[in-house]
């Protein structure tokens, strides 16, 4: 399911995208078996974030790298046809995942007998109301449990030659103050989208979300072509000390007595639904403190780091095999239960699976013609 957009000229490839994106990867397979012993290792439990927003950032970072020299360029059009063109490969991508992930519940079922695992993750009504459940399928309003990602992130890619015209016209603020009046909208008027059949919403609305991809473009920007990535050390601090303050509120389970009703709803809860402010500053200033870690040497001499760039080159085809044995874990845990050696197995061997499937890929692309070392980190 991979698809290698060919290089876009002036473009070079940024090894740390590829890593954080790679390690992101691993991190929501983990998080998408809960329960397990390891999955207390993973960053959520040491901040207001999670993997999800750094996915969601480094979209938008890659979005910059590979579209937006050729809106600059004049070639809007052919931008924005190769955009949507990668938007519906990940939709065609969301919609095997489900059938596959049914599959996997429908044939658990038969083996336990067992009509709850369709429950497990919320795939019961695509059994009791089959007609409308596909009608939900093929508008991305049916998102069973651990399956919603890819509609926010097809969302976004849908409306990046958007993002990408504002951008090159009006400049960064407008695009800046456009996204930020939309995510306080959101906020304020609670603006998602429906989900379908089953009355709901989006688990991760695309109103709000859409503003941390459009930081990751402007961000992207400023990487790709070069320009200083200085911050006042007063900025560096403060993020720093968020971090590190963020790390002991979770560690600590600090629960505040006080509720500043005085405050919009956004500025002080958790919500990940709607991205509230700090879930969005905690990823924010994890990127920031970590862009300040001299990593592009050391990624380009390690061994031992190379196996998480791979991963992240190749996300598209790791995500969709993790997502399905992630699922098969869930269900194998059912029977195991909280076993250290089990979930050792599982994770350990998922892990080692997703590896693999990236290495052929890998080795699958550096025999390709097109193949280059700046080739496209939106995969």
């Amino acid at each position: 399911m991979t698809h290698a957009i060919s290089p876009t000229p002036g473009t070079r490839r940024v090894l740390s995208i590829d890593f954080w994106r790679g390690l992101a990867l691993l991190t929501i397979f983990v998080n998408h078996m809960p329960g397990n012993a390891f999955e207390r290792f993973t960053h959520r439990n040491v901040g207001f974030s999670d993997a999800t927003e750094v996915f969601v950032l480094l979209a938008g970072v890659a979005v910059a790298f590979v579209y937006l020299p050729l809106f600059r360029a004049g070639r809007g059009m052919a931008g924005a046809f190769r955009i949507l063109q990668r938007a519906f490969q990940l939709y065609m991508a969301q919609i095997v995942l489900v059938i596959l992930s049914a599959a996997v519940i429908a044939r658990t079922v038969a083996i336990t007998g067992d009509l709850r695992f369709y429950e497990m993750l919320s795939l019961d009504v695509l059994i009791n109301d089959t007609v409308e459940s596909l009608m939900g399928l093929a508008t991305l309003g049916l998102q069973p449990a651990y399956l919603n990602i890819l509609p926010v992130y097809i969302a976004l890619l849908a409306a990046a030659p958007v993002f990408l015209v504002v951008r090159v016209r009006l400049g960064r603020m407008a695009l800046l103050l456009a996204s930020g009046s939309l995510y306080l909208a959101a906020q304020l008027l609670w603006l998602n989208v429906p989900t379908y059949p089953v009355g709901g919403w989006w688990f991760l609305n695309p109103f709000t979300w859409q503003f941390l991809f459009v930081v990751g473009i402007l961000v992207g920007e400023r990487i790709a072509t070069g320009e200083p990535r200085g911050a006042p050390m007063l900025l560096d601090a403060a993020a720093l000390v968020y971090v590190l303050v963020s790390a002991v509120w979770i560690v600590s389970g600090f629960r505040p007595s006080w509720n500043p009703s005085w405050l919009p709803r956004f500025a002080f809860e958790f919500d990940k639904t709607y991205l509230t402010l700090p879930r969005l500053l905690h990823v924010l200033a994890l990127a920031l403190v970590v862009s300040r870690l001299p990593l592009e040497g050391w990624l380009a001499r390690s061994r031992a780091a190379r196996p998480f760039v791979v991963l992240g080159r190749h996300s598209l085809s790791v995500f969709s095999l993790g997502t399905i044995l992630a699922i098969l874990g869930q269900m194998i845990r059912t029977q195991t239960g909280n076993d250290v050696a089990a979930d050792g197995v599982l994770v350990g061997g998922g892990i080692l699976i997703q590896l693999c499937l990236a290495g052929v890929l890998e080795w699958q692309r550096s025999r390709s013609p097109s193949s280059s070392p700046a080739s496209s980190p939106a995969r």
